[in-house]
């Protein structure tokens, strides 16, 4: 009985150590579509996204974790190195 109860926990805890690492796979592989735009070199071109970039914001509908700002920041960065 000790050694289902032990497997049982043991299977429990690894679940758990498990899965915040399956969800930050998932989460890197998808790209919003700034990312996919700005990787062609292009300007994202969604109605809601231009609406948001002329008032210096993110869009929360296409970019939930605000990375089209970030991609903007990394813009600056490279023109003011070169």
């Amino acid at each position: 009985m000790k050694l289902i109860k032990s497997l049982l926990v043991a299977g429990c805890a690894f679940s758990l150590l498990l899965s915040p690492a399956l969800a930050v796979d998932k989460a890197a592989g998808k790209k919003t579509c700034c990312q996919e735009a700005a990787e062609k070199g292009k300007e994202c071109r969604h109605k809601c996204c231009v609406a948001a970039h002329k008032e210096s914001k993110s869009c929360e509908k296409c970019n939930p974790g605000k990375e089209d700002l970030k991609l903007k920041k990394g813009d600056k960065r490279t023109a003011k190195a070169v």
